[in-house]
């Protein structure tokens, strides 16, 4: 069984912000498999499909983002989620060039205080789905990252996200199966 989660912050303010872009994500997999509408259970909206014979749970925590581990420690453990082999978070990175995605197995949580909030309910050990956000006007300073976080995709951002987005339900078996190269190389847009 799969817990793919996206991280992002409850509330029509925040749709469509850099940092749901996990929510998006998470969505985005919902509509392109005809999952069963969301559910609330567990502080989140979660849905639940069978894909190429693996139970695939879909789930956003609908905590703000700083508070997102709760509820992800209690969809896992109610669902018995192998932590180290089977969660999956999308999340937004600061620190990676826009549209590109990196998996990341453990380790720390580079400034995130939502993969923070994870660790400290859960510990280090679970797959984070990085896509990047970064942009010149992160680069060049023009805007602090506690605001640019919160700002919205331009339109030329949007429609590279829409291809990515198809990409990643396109590719979702070879994630489930744990071939992160061919996954994160075929999304390259």
């Amino acid at each position: 069984m799969f817990l793919i989660s996206g991280l992002g912050n409850p509330g029509i303010q925040f749709k469509g912000t850099r940092h749901n872009i996990g929510f998006d994500i998470v969505d985005s997999i919902h509509k392109n498999f005809n999952f069963p509408d969301y559910k609330t259970k567990f502080n989140g909206l979660i849905s639940k499909k069978i894909i190429s014979n693996k139970t695939v749970i879909l789930f956003k925590p609908q905590k703000f983002m700083n508070l997102s581990g709760e509820p992800i420690r209690n969809v896992s453990n109610f669902y018995k989620i192998d932590f180290k082999n089977n969660l999956y978070i999308f999340h937004d990175d600061l620190d990676t060039e826009f549209s590109k995605l990196k998996v990341k197995e453990n380790g720390g949580h580079g400034g995130h205080n939502g993969i923070k909030d994870i660790i400290n309910h859960i510990g280090n050990n679970f797959y984070r789905l990085k896509f990047g956000i970064k942009n010149n006007l992160l680069v060049e300073k023009i805007i602090e990252p506690s605001n640019f976080v919160l700002s919205k995709f331009t339109m030329g951002e949007k429609k590279l996200i829409i291809k990515f987005k198809k990409k990643i339900s396109n590719n979702l078996n070879y994630l489930l199966n744990k071939n992160f190269s061919l996954f994160v190389n075929n999304l390259s847009i």
